[in-house]
Formats: C-alpha cells, sequence, structure tokens
C-alpha cells in the first residue's frame, strides 16, 4: 500500500512539472518553428489562454482538497467525540465496580457496631459477597467482544481479586456466626435452667435449639473468635494494598493507552485514503 501511494505521489509531482513548465515549453516550440498549423492567434494568446485554463484547474483542485480536508476534519471530530464518550463511559463502569468490591467501606461499616451486633455484620458481609459475585455480570453487560481483547487483564484481575475478597468474607461470616451464638449463651443457660425449675414451660423446638447452642458454644472461644477476626480485617486490607490498589492503576494506564490509540486512529482520518477512513469508522473490527 505504501509503495502505491508513493509511486502515485511520484507520478502527480512529475505530472505537476510537466503542466507548469513542460507545456509553455511545448507551446513556445510549436510556434517557433512557424509551420504547420497556422492560426488566428499566436503563442501569446495560447500560453495567456493555458496560463487561465491552468489558473482555473488549480482554483477548482484547491477548492476541492479544502471541502475534503474539511470533511475529514469533521469527520475526526465526530469520530473523537464519539470514542472519547465510549471510552469514558467503560472508564466510569470499571472505576464504579471496583468501588463497589472495595472491601475499606465493607469494614468501615461492621468496625463499629460488628463486635456489639453480629446479626448486622453478616447482613453486611452478605450483601458485599453478592457484590463481589456479580462484578462479571456486570463486566459483560458493557462489553462486547471486539473490546474484551483491550481489557482482559483487567478483567481477569477484577475476578481474581472478588473471588479472593468472597473467601475472606466468607470466613468472617463464619466467625461472627460463631459470635453471634457466644452472645445467647447466657439466654440459653438461663432458659434451660427455667425449664429445670419449671418443666413444661418452653416448647420442645425451643428447648432443641437451646440444646444445640449449648453445645456448640463449647467448642467456641471469644478470644479467638476476636483475634480471627482481627487476622481477617488484615487479610482484607493486605489484599487490598498488594491487589486492589494495583488494578486501580491498571486502569488507568489501559485507558490512556486506549486514548493514545483513538487518537491515532483518528488523525488517520485526515489521510486521503479511503481505505483507511473506512477502517476506523469500524472502530477497530478491520486491522489498518
Amino acid at each position: 500500500m505504501r509503495r502505491k501511494q508513493t509511486i502515485l505521489i511520484i507520478v502527480g509531482i512529475i505530472l505537476g512539472i510537466f503542466l507548469i513548465f513542460g507545456v509553455p515549453i511545448v507551446i513556445n516550440e510549436c510556434y517557433k518553428t512557424n509551420s504547420g498549423y497556422v492560426t488566428v492567434w499566436n503563442g501569446a494568446d495560447v500560453l495567456g489562454y493555458y496560463g487561465t485554463v491552468l489558473g482555473s484547474i488549480i482554483a477548482v483542485s484547491t477548492l476541492v482538497v479544502t471541502i475534503v480536508f474539511t470533511k475529514k476534519q469533521l469527520q475526526r471530530e465526530s469520530f473523537l467525540k464519539t470514542e472519547s464518550e465510549k471510552w469514558n463511559n467503560l472508564k466510569s463502569t470499571f472505576l464504579a465496580i471496583l468501588d463497589t468490591i472495595n472491601p475499606m467501606k465493607t469494614l468501615k461499616d461492621i468496625a463499629d457496631n460488628g463486635i456489639a451486633d453480629p446479626s448486622r455484620a453478616i447482613v453486611i458481609l452478605q450483601r458485599y459477597q453478592m457484590d463481589c459475585k456479580m462484578v462479571n455480570d456486570q463486566l459483560n453487560a458493557h462489553l462486547n467482544m471486539d473490546d474484551y481483547p483491550k481489557f482482559k487483564k483487567l478483567i481477569d484481575g477484577i475476578a481474581d481479586i472478588a473471588e479472593d475478597f468472597v473467601c475472606i468474607s466468607q470466613e468472617e461470616i463464619l466467625q461472627y456466626s460463631d459470635l453471634r451464638l457466644w452472645k445467647h449463651k447466657d439466654s440459653a443457660f438461663k432458659m434451660m435452667e427455667v425449664e429445670k425449675e419449671h418443666p413444661g414451660t418452653f416448647s420442645e423446638e425451643n428447648l432443641a435449639f437451646n440444646e444445640e447452642i449449648i453445645k456448640k458454644i463449647r467448642a467456641i472461644n471469644y478470644e479467638n473468635i476476636n483475634l480471627n477476626i482481627s487476622k481477617l480485617n488484615e487479610k482484607f486490607i493486605y489484599e487490598y494494598e498488594t491487589e486492589y490498589r494495583v488494578l486501580l492503576q491498571l486502569v488507568g494506564s489501559t485507558f490512556n493507552e486506549i486514548n493514545l490509540e483513538t487518537q491515532r486512529r483518528a488523525d488517520e482520518i485526515l489521510l486521503f485514503s479511503a481505505k483507511k477512513t473506512r477502517k476506523v469508522h469500524n472502530h477497530g473490527k478491520e486491522k489498518s
């Protein structure tokens, strides 16, 4: 393609030189010999007429080139606007998804009242797990097959860290579940004492439930629960600092590369090549 364009440029330059310098010389030589076809006009008239025609051709050509270039500029601006809006929206989507699975917000929600209200902490963690598990569906809803290769590394990273966060959340849910049982131990013991003193006070279901609580709490240590929750919180923070922040940086670098590529493709529209222009407007479906 480049070789063909180079040949056309060289031919155009040679043709232009001939039209500007060659034709007047030919006219001059034809009239200088004063032989052959005799006209009622002289060489100066022919040269004047040729100059007028050549000037008109140059003026029309300049106008055509200006119109074509202006059209291409409008196409470029339209392309840049469309592509910029598309990538900016997609970048916002990635950032929103990362914000959704940000573990620090969940930790802050359960830090104040998680120990005092284990049930609330469990609900918060379960809701957070659902958000992490819906990440892939949210990304697939905003991506098409052509765009996917650009974001594969980013998508895989988000999916991996979301799965890690789900696993850590599940471990914390187990700890808060044990803590919830521990907090019910006093009422369970008291109920069993009342039943012992006054048989038949409670239903068999209530008694069986409290017996199960008493059985389970014998294997639970309150200090160990607090220690395990602290370790899991530290694990959340470590993943946030080492993996989550890397993904935030990857979002920025990925879209910087896309913006540079978009600018390059937009500049190609200004080239006088119909094929390149067509490929640019196909948004990368064909290789230029």
